[in-house]
């Protein structure tokens, strides 16, 4: 529900411009400076402004606020956040958090969110949150929901407004923060400002717990996408995207390319980064910088490791927090009281290395090591190792033969910190090399 501008509210900004990446956090922190390149999905041309950490004028980061556990799970050669969050340059770390995982290990102060189950919401079911004007990923109908708070939060627990609160009172803004409204009455605000008062009313929108939205009148439905182009007329579809001031011809005519037509050569690379041999204007093949051509690295790591979006959990959310996905043998599995992550692998390989069904394996390279319970499948193409990232545990310690090992499954630590190409934040770790074999714990850990 895009209702920002229909619901009265106060306005603020704000004034700090100042940004860094995840991806270059840990440089901007260990190195004192960093630069990149920041994402910003309203402008071809915006894609090739560099930043450049500390900027002119600011001070540099003495303090982290860090809301969530996710980093570990979900960011390329995440070991280097350890040495980030231990470095001396670095004060303070808050860490706000549902559970006591990632990040959370290494904050000085952790202010503990409670879940879901214990707070009042609304929100949109499947809508990718502002990313995408109006979209809502695989479904037939779009469907608005009110979130019941089932019980008080647990133990110390609040949730994120009321942390945010507390912390913006103690400042002297938080009635500037909640303009005097608890949780269920923004959610109220929220209503009132949307179209849902004209289908529903609010007391019988909170009864149900949700509300189906209608499929539009044949008269008003949004036309076909890119039929307005086929047919060279103007642009008939409700999006925001381009600006008016994107359309290189006459406004709404034509695509949001710099020429407003399809290109095989993007003009926009040719304009705003031409000599990058990592990004061409036409697409061409690329060898991997970590693959099968890297002779160097594959005499030693000769395992490409694919990892992907896991089956079962939503990046880090559902995994570990003894969760009942734990109970599938194909997202985690229990040897000796552990819930080990799952790394397939060819049958032909498994023989070479002397690997059974469900043996615990080292998974290593410069970057890390990681433990995982091997899954022997002919699925799996020799010389490919295949796992999810976004493991939710990271569990490390420390090993004199190896230095430090992950037991929580966190193939991320594994994965190269460089970018998909040169000019471009977008993490490139889907190229990777690795090797492993079969684990054999100190005497001291076995017993």
């Amino acid at each position: 529900m895009h209702n920002y501008c229909r619901m009265p509210h106060v306005l603020t900004m704000n004034p700090v411009k100042q940004m860094v990446p995840r991806q270059r956090l840990p440089d901007a922190i260990i190195d004192g400076h960093a630069k990149g390149y920041i994402w910003d999905g309203s402008s071809l041309e915006s894609q090739f402004a560099p930043f450049e950490y500390p900027m002119p004028g600011y001070s540099k980061i003495h303090m982290l606020y860090r809301y969530g556990t996710s980093t570990f799970g979900t960011i390329a050669n995440s070991d280097r956040f350890v040495e980030m969050y231990r470095h001396e340059s670095l004060d303070f770390v808050v860490n706000q958090a549902v559970w006591f995982e990632g990040d959370s290990q290494f904050a000085d102060v952790i202010l503990p969110a409670c879940t879901s189950f214990e707070r009042f919401d609304i929100s949109e079911l499947a809508n990718s949150g502002g990313y995408i004007h109006h979209n809502t990923d695989q479904l037939n109908h779009r469907i608005v929901l009110f979130q019941h708070k089932c019980i008080e939060p647990l133990g110390e627990s609040k949730s994120d407004y009321q942390i945010f609160l507390d912390i913006l009172s103690r400042l002297g803004l938080g009635a500037m923060f909640s303009e005097g409204c608890s949780e269920l009455d923004w959610c109220k605000r929220v209503f009132d400002s949307s179209d849902l008062v004209n289908q529903i009313s609010w007391q019988e929108f909170i009864k149900k717990g949700y509300f189906i939205v209608p499929p539009e009148p044949e008269e008003t439905r949004p036309p076909a996408y890119f039929r307005w182009f086929a047919e060279d007329r103007h642009k008939d579809v409700p999006e925001p995207m381009p600006l008016p001031s994107q359309f290189s011809g006459e406004f709404g005519k034509g695509l949001q390319t710099q020429s407003g037509k399809i290109e095989f050569v993007a003009s926009s690379i040719l304009r705003g980064d031409p000599d990058n041999p990592e990004r061409p204007a036409l697409n061409r093949y690329i060898p991997s910088w970590e693959g099968p051509r890297t002779s160097e690295l594959v005499s030693r790591y000769p395992l490409q490791m694919i990892t992907t979006h896991s089956r079962y959990s939503f990046h880090t959310y559902g995994d570990g927090k003894d969760s009942t996905i734990n109970d599938i043998e194909d997202h985690r599995v229990l040897v000796d009281g552990h819930y080990y992550w799952v790394l397939r692998l060819n049958p032909d390989d498994a023989r070479e290395r002397g690997l059974q069904q469900h043996d615990i394996v080292r998974v290593f390279n410069d970057r890390g090591n990681v433990l995982c319970a091997v899954d022997i499948s002919p699925l799996i193409a020799k010389g490919v190792v295949k796992s999810f990232e976004s493991s939710a545990e990271y569990e490390i310690f420390d090993d004199p033969r190896f230095g430090r090992v992950d037991r929580g499954g966190c193939l991320n630590s594994l994965t190269p910190p460089r970018r998909q190409m040169k000019n471009v934040e977008g993490m490139g770790s889907n190229s990777c090399l690795v090797q492993i074999e079969a684990w054999v714990p100190l005497a001291t850990e076995a017993a």
